[in-house]
């Protein structure tokens, strides 16, 4: 194997305008062989009979289109002008509608939360007074078997 050396006449050879000429190069190569493979694939498509057949009919329907748009807008322009003026109102109207419709559901969200929020508060009080009472019961409990157990004793 050989050693590439690199010496001060191959180091002025790789100079920013070398690189991006050589670079160029590189992408106009790409770029001829995306067109030729694109050629290529659309001949070597075209063999197929029904594809012909496909592409035709479908260049046939686009020009009637074409042709057709082209001659509604030559004979009368505020059509074009309508269907655009139609097409945005209803839009708007349907952006306007969709903005009510979620404003709404915020708002309830938000006055579900503020209710699950006072049940919350509403069930730690209940329990809070729950564990009053339970410790007061307790309490009542001791003190009665207390009794029970003093008049044992004086009997």
């Amino acid at each position: 194997m050989t050693q590439a050396v690199h010496t001060p006449e191959k180091q002025a050879q790789r100079t920013p305008t070398n690189i991006n000429a050589h670079r160029q190069r590189e992408g106009s190569f790409l770029w001829k062989g995306i067109v030729i493979g694109a050629l290529v694939g659309g001949l070597a498509a075209m063999i197929d009979k029904n594809t012909r057949r496909n592409i035709q009919q479908r260049s046939m329907k686009l020009k009637d289109q074409t042709s057709s748009l082209y001659s509604t807008v030559r004979e009368d322009p505020s059509v074009i002008i309508n269907t655009v003026k139609h097409t945005m109102d209803t839009t708007s109207k349907a952006l306007n509608e969709l903005s009510r419709e979620v404003k709404e559901v915020v708002s309830k969200i938000d006055e579900v939360k503020q209710n699950s929020l006072e049940t919350y508060s509403s069930v730690r009080e209940v329990g809070g007074e729950l564990k009053d009472v339970s410790s007061k019961l307790r309490e009542a409990g001791r003190e009665i078997t207390d009794l029970d157990y003093e008049d044992d004793e004086h009997k």
